[in-house]
């Protein structure tokens, strides 16, 4: 952890979310989010997201969640 922020692989929360979920944890709206997954090249499926994928997500993106 640093400068306040808590890595989002290390989240304990993790469950299976879809896209609107993921997006809505990040700060972004649905078509911000899918457009960096388009820029970062990352196929997601439909449907739930297994929390190994969304990890990956997050790496790839560079997400960190904020602690309180």
């Amino acid at each position: 952890m640093k400068n306040g922020y808590l890595s989002a692989e290390r989240h304990p929360e993790t469950k299976a979310r879809y896209k609107k979920e993921i997006a809505e944890v990040m700060g972004l709206s649905l078509r911000t989010f899918q457009r960096r997954l388009d820029e970062a090249n990352i196929a997601v499926p439909r449907g739930l997201i297994c929390p190994e994928k969304q990890k990956e997500i997050f790496h790839q993106l560079g997400w960190q969640e904020k602690t309180h």
